[in-house]
């Protein structure tokens, strides 16, 4: 991955740009760390820029490559630049009344609900470690649907990919992962529809 992953993260990420202008995520502990942007009264630290840069990457090394690398100024005076004026545009809607109207409140309910959504997915993925029967059950997988396609000629031997191959079993683990994720939450927070709105099949 490159440093501008993290730039183009923000940029693609419209929940995370929300949660990024409201502040979400903030260190409870005193910062007293340099102030690198002032908006409107309130204080963009050094710090907590850091923390986003993290945040936006699933890679340290690369978060840290972005935040110290000399070549990566500009990208990250670029990040500063949005984040302070997302943080700009959330204030000027706080004065306006915008964040009072009904439209609003409920687009930005659903935007939180999603970020919440991706946090609970991220924190899950992180702890999927799969084993070493898992992934060679997965390699052997991919490689029969390869040849099922005719497309099997050239493919490199399971040690040659393997320190790839999590990264691939994880991606592919999603779709059940989000399934287990909604019905934990039906569980815990039990949901009814009146009758005429109740999906087919529920």
């Amino acid at each position: 991955m490159s440093k501008m992953t993290i730039q183009a993260g923000l940029v693609a990420a419209p929940a995370l740009l929300l949660a990024l202008a409201l502040g979400c995520g903030k260190n409870a502990t005193p910062d007293s760390s340099r102030i690198i942007a002032n908006i409107g009264g309130a204080k963009l630290t050094e710090a907590e820029f850091q923390d986003i840069v993290k945040s936006l990457s699933p890679d340290p090394k690369e978060a840290q490559t972005f935040l110290t690398d000399a070549s990566a100024r500009e990208e990250r005076a670029q990040l500063a630049q949005r984040i302070a004026m997302s943080r700009a545009i959330t204030a000027y809607a706080a004065q306006t009344g915008l964040d009072k109207e009904p439209s609003v409140k409920r687009q930005m309910e659903q935007q939180q609900a999603n970020i919440f959504f991706q946090a609970l997915m991220k924190k899950r993925m992180a702890s999927m470690t799969p084993t070493e029967e898992q992934l060679q059950a997965f390699y052997k997988e991919r490689v029969e649907a390869l040849k099922t396609q005719g497309r099997a000629q050239g493919v490199p031997p399971y040690e040659t990919v393997k320190a790839q191959l999590p990264e691939l079993w994880k991606q592919q683990q999603m779709q059940s992962l989000s399934d287990q994720i909604q019905n934990e939450v039906k569980q815990k927070v039990p949901v009814t529809l009146a009758d005429d709105y109740r999906p087919a099949g529920m």
